[in-house]
């Protein structure tokens, strides 16, 4: 059995076979291609990009108020026979040693020595006695104690003072927040440089229309506040005199202690009277006997150093 040969092709068959060929070469294999590869690019592409936090405008802003700095004004409070923290040894800075630790056993929990009565407002019955004098020292007093954050509020609106004590203050303070100018505490709040771990809202700027901001309801809203959002520091409120104002009356009843100074020869007993009535909403007063008579001068820094006095000494006397 012999292999037959093919019949040739003629032209046009070769040419037909031809065109099949390269139409075949031409024409992509069928293949399933999905539709998802355009997702992982898109993915990709948003991994790539930096991500939005909305977060980020209210942390900025902040920011911006807690890195406000103010510096203590040291003459003028030398000048004012105060505290300045260069010289925490001196004598008036002794006296509010002893009055800071009274105060303390009733701001802090025995157990947990947390700062759970942290409202401290300060006030006298007439102008001149010195609250504002009282306020800053024990303000500077309190924050020299170590893990312990203080606050300086400025609620003398009508006659503030606490500025005087410092450099450069801001108008922004007190009446901006209540007036709703300023959103946030954080807005008005400012860092003093000299002492970190005391800060300051300095009263604000001047308004028609200030006594009423104070006396509203918004004051005491802002006290729960502060407390409820601070429990780890003081705040000490420096109020106006409580015959000259009746704001103190007011916010009497919303804080946890309450320091009345009374200033030697200026106060009778009938305005003494008539003030601690106004205020007796609060259940814990204490009185600030100011401007009293110097004492013997090297008795005085003997005793601060521990020396030894006669115990009969009818000149020795206790704070």
């Amino acid at each position: 059995m012999t292999d037959k040969t093919p019949p040739s092709l003629n032209l046009i068959e070769r040419m037909a076979q031809r065109l099949a060929k390269q139409e075949s070469a031409a024409k992509p294999e069928p293949r399933l291609v999905p539709s998802a590869p355009a997702a992982p690019q898109a993915t990709d592409m948003r991994h790539a990009a930096p991500p939005i936090n909305n977060s980020a405008p209210e942390r900025r802003v902040l920011n911006e108020g807690k890195s406000r700095q103010v510096h203590l004004d040291f003459r003028v409070l030398r000048q004012n026979g105060m505290i300045t923290p260069d010289n925490m040894a001196s004598m008036i800075s002794n006296e509010f040693r002893g009055i800071k630790r009274k105060l303390l056993q009733k701001i802090r929990d025995p157990d947990t020595r947390a700062a759970v009565n942290n409202l401290v407002m300060v006030t006298s019955s007439l102008p001149g006695e010195g609250k504002t004098f009282t306020s800053i020292n024990l303000a500077i007093s309190l924050a020299a104690e170590r893990g312990l954050q203080v606050l300086l509020v400025d609620a003398d609106v009508v006659r503030p003072a606490v500025a005087n004590m410092f450099k450069s203050t801001p108008k922004e303070g007190l009446t901006d927040l209540l007036s709703g100018k300023a959103a946030r505490v954080s807005d008005v709040m400012c860092r003093c440089a000299d002492i970190p771990n005391l800060a300051v809202v300095f009263a604000g700027s001047s308004r028609v229309d200030s006594p009423e901001l104070i006396s509203g309801g918004r004051i005491v809203d802002l006290c729960r506040e502060l407390s409820n959002r601070y429990p780890d520091r003081v705040i000490i409120l420096d109020t106006p005199p409580v015959l000259a104002s009746p704001e103190p009356a007011t916010l009497a009843a919303y804080v946890h202690q309450l320091i009345m100074v009374v200033a030697a020869d200026q106060t009778d007993r009938h305005q003494l009277r008539k003030a601690l009535e106004a205020i007796a909403s609060c259940a814990n007063i204490n009185l600030l006997f100011n401007k009293a008579p110097k004492w013997n001068e090297p008795e005085y820094t003997s005793y601060y150093g521990y020396a030894n006095t006669a115990a009969g000494d009818p000149s020795t006397r206790s704070a």
